[in-house]
């Protein structure tokens, strides 16, 4: 089972990512904004998702990148159909995708 941390985001963007993401059986880990780095050290999950359009986002990013390197980080956008997937073990170097319910689980499942 891949355990995902998912970092801050609104409600509904929140719940849609729960709806997509349990049914294939992947667990879910909460953090709020302040908290994603303590919960990732507790969670320690397989794989990070984070909002996109934070401006925190970028420097959150580079910590995990750098500090966990096997760890997977996906930034989806709540403001466009798109996400960022930063691999394990990639320092940093990323590629972007269309955001749909499939390619956010093929990501994360990957």
């Amino acid at each position: 089972m891949t355990r995902v941390l998912v970092g801050d985001f609104g409600a509904l963007h929140r719940l849609g990512f729960e709806e997509i993401l349990r049914v294939d059986g992947i667990e879910l880990v909460q953090a709020d904004a302040a908290d994603v780095v303590g919960r990732l050290v507790e969670a320690l999950p397989d794989v990070v998702v984070l909002d996109l359009d934070q401006h925190e986002t970028p420097e959150l990013v580079r910590q995990i990148v750098h500090d966990f390197p096997t760890v997977k980080v996906v930034a989806c956008s709540s403001e466009q159909p798109m996400m960022r997937v930063f691999p394990p073990l990639h320092y940093g170097e990323s590629y972007t995708s269309d955001l749909d319910p499939a390619l956010l689980t093929s990501a994360i499942q990957a």
